[in-house]
């Protein structure tokens, strides 16, 4: 078990090199964690629906009228577990769309996860290939001195990328790590040799873990953590959050010289199939130059079980077949 988690963070730690800002970020990232390590695909193993919707500095005023504005994202995802020739693997979509500003991105990621049960856990190996077309809006653009390197009008262009993960996890714990924007894809638009202009994407890590600790039988301990880092910059998220009788959660976060965050969520159905969270960010640094509130709101729904070949369980009152 060590060697494994050694290996791991070894990984980690060979890529040091990334932009943590580059891609979104969202608060309630425990609850969508495929998107940080591909190999998390389907790893509870259920197929499922998740949509989350993120408004970021609420209120925010561009300093010219119908110019930049909030950043805000928009994600969906779905997931399942399936069993090729007694293959277990994990298969997902992910679709993302972000915009800053003039900038506007739309990712289409499709994940494919092989979980390996061990003698205490799971080892589980994600591949992520990635269609992304970024559009940027010049008209939207202001210099101070006019510079045709910078484009006037409005300019899209369409680039393949490549995402790794590795996990290990438990019935108790989960540690995983990925490694995203591998073939570091350049945005330029056509006007090459431009410093301003020319934009290739740094490789960005993640390291993301979490202990699941039962307080009592009815009230469960998750606290969790992501880390998201480069030579340059570097974003930590630290969370826990408590849930009740698996039906009600609530929690506090904590994203390092940047915001708080409010935590809640409640399942609704029978299996708990409908999940519906919210998250509240309130930033303590640099208010000046934002908004000091964020919000996020993050629905999944649980889809019956696929049949792939398997024997069907049977599920009655009192036993399991």
């Amino acid at each position: 078990m060590r060697r494994i988690i050694t290996i791991i963070v070894v990984l980690i730690a060979f890529g040091y090199k990334s932009n943590a800002q580059q891609d979104p970020h969202f608060t309630q990232y425990m609850l969508n964690k495929s998107y940080w390590s591909p190999a998390l695909t389907a790893l509870d193993g259920k197929g499922s629906v998740s949509v989350l919707s993120r408004a970021q500095w609420l209120g925010y005023e561009p300093t010219f009228e119908q110019d930049g504005g909030a950043p805000s994202t928009q994600f969906l995802n779905f997931s399942t577990p399936i069993t090729l020739k007694k293959i277990p693997l994990g298969i997902g979509m992910n679709v993302v769309y972000d915009k800053l500003g003039a900038l506007s991105n739309v990712g289409t990621q499709i994940s494919i996860a092989y979980h390996k049960s061990l003698n205490r856990g799971v080892l589980s190996l994600g591949i992520r290939p990635e269609f992304m077309n970024q559009t940027l809006d010049g008209t939207r653009l202001r210099t101070v001195v006019p510079d045709p390197a910078i484009p006037n009008t409005r300019e899209s262009q369409s680039v393949f990328d490549l995402a790794l993960g590795i996990s290990y996890s438990t019935d108790n714990y989960i540690i995983a790590g990925g490694v995203n924007h591998l073939l570091r894809p350049e945005m330029n638009y056509g006007l090459d040799g431009s410093s301003l202009v020319d934009n290739k994407t740094s490789i960005v890590y993640n390291l993301y873990g979490e202990y699941n600790y039962r307080l009592t039988y009815n009230i469960d301990l998750t606290p969790s953590l992501l880390v998201t880092s480069d030579l340059n910059t570097y974003s930590i998220d630290l969370s826990a959050m408590a849930t009740y009788n698996k039906k009600v959660w609530a929690g506090l976060s904590y994203r390092n010289n940047e915001a708080m965050a409010l935590l809640m969520g409640y399942s609704f159905l029978d299996n708990n199939q409908l999940k519906a969270g919210y998250s509240f960010d309130y930033v303590i640094k640099e208010q000046s130059a934002k908004q000091p509130t964020s919000h996020e709101i993050f629905i999944r729904y649980d889809l019956p079980s696929i049949s792939t070949g398997a024997k069907k369980i049977i599920r009655t009152p009192r036993f399991r077949y």
